[in-house]
């Protein structure tokens, strides 16, 4: 990365949906090394709004005429997939440091274009993957790097949305735009926990299975998939949009030869002289202060690294290439029915 920018750190929002008014919007306005200097939506009259609420100066409803007219140091993709990528390269030929709401593009092809054009630019790119800063998993990743647990063989993750529970974004069900269905949604974020978690070993196989439980959707809401790491390790995943249980249902557990770990609430359990014991460290947040502290630990590292404060970033767009080369595997099985080599 180039030498350190100077704060405040001069940033462009691109996107003024949910994600930003709950989550972006609140947390960059109270960082002291933040200006938020202008805010881009399709939907001018909502993003005027939000900028009065938020103290924005200026709103536009075009991203380059935006990118012309501001002197900007970072911006902040949160748009539907399908724009990730053109925004992306946009801002980067401009020369603007990047992050990148999840996933960071619709498939690997994609963010290898986003990589190769910020390494041109000599800047930055982090796309978004909250829970690796939370309390819990960070807790976790450390016994696991620790070898507490042992050579870690089999991990079984799910997240189970309840039919009729979860309101969705309608893009979300739109291939062109979302780039596919509840792999692109939940899958994302499991693979990348698991593979961060394990730190990062090579993928070697993956063979998946999808079904419509709602037969009007044109993406998969519902997914196996099972695969395989260089390091001796198997990972089995359930996601679904629309699964018939009353509530929805989050599971992971990650089980070593020495002992298995669990995560809401974390737990930790140990063969120690021959018997199982509890090694599981207290954490003190409940899952909604877990939830939103891991948001503020994500931006507030961004704007460190992006200041100087903090050398390594998490999360890179390196990362992303990786984790959506996996995706592409599934989603290559789902169509061939058959294993893929990765």
């Amino acid at each position: 990365m180039e030498n350190k920018i100077v704060t405040p750190l001069r940033v462009g929002i691109v996107g003024c949906g949910g994600v930003a008014q709950v989550i972006h919007l609140p947390i960059l306005k109270k960082h002291t090394d933040v200006h938020i200097q202008a805010l881009c939506d399709i939907d001018t009259s909502k993003a005027a709004i939000i900028a009065d609420k938020f103290d924005v100066p200026r709103v536009y409803d075009d991203i380059d005429i935006m990118l012309v007219r501001e002197q900007l140091d970072v911006i902040f993709i949160l748009t539907p997939n399908n724009l990730h990528l053109p925004m992306s390269l946009l801002a980067l030929e401009k020369g603007m440091h990047l992050f990148i709401e999840k996933p960071a593009a619709k498939n690997a092809t994609e963010a290898e274009m986003i990589k190769d054009h910020a390494e041109k630019s000599q800047k930055v790119v982090m796309v978004g993957m909250q829970n690796r800063f939370r309390s819990d998993i960070q807790a976790l990743r450390r016994f696991v790097i620790g070898n507490e647990l042992g050579s870690i063989f089999f991990i079984k993750v799910g997240w189970l949305h309840a039919r009729q529970k979860a309101a969705k974004q309608p893009w979300l069900f739109n291939k062109n735009v979302s780039g596919g269905g509840v792999v692109m949604d939940l899958g994302v974020q499991l693979i990348d926990l698991v593979w961060w978690l394990l730190q990062k070993p090579h993928p070697v196989s993956v063979k998946s299975f999808s079904y419509k439980m709602n037969q009007e959707l044109f993406v998969e809401d519902f997914c196996i998939a099972c695969l395989t790491f260089e390091n001796n390790a198997s990972l089995s995943i359930e996601i679904s949009w629309d699964f018939p249980i009353s509530e929805d249902k989050f599971f992971f557990e990650i089980t070593g030869e020495k002992g298995i770990g669990t995560l809401n609430p974390l737990n930790l359990q140990k063969i120690m002289h021959g018997q199982i014991m509890n090694i599981s460290p207290h954490i003190q947040e409940t899952k909604i202060a877990n939830f939103q502290k891991s948001y503020e630990s994500e931006i507030h590292h961004f704007i460190n690294y992006l200041t100087g404060k903090v050398d390594v970033m998490e999360s890179s767009i390196d990362d992303a290439i990786q984790v959506l080369k996996i995706v592409d595997g599934i989603y290559q099985s789902i169509k061939s029915g058959r294993e893929i080599m990765l």
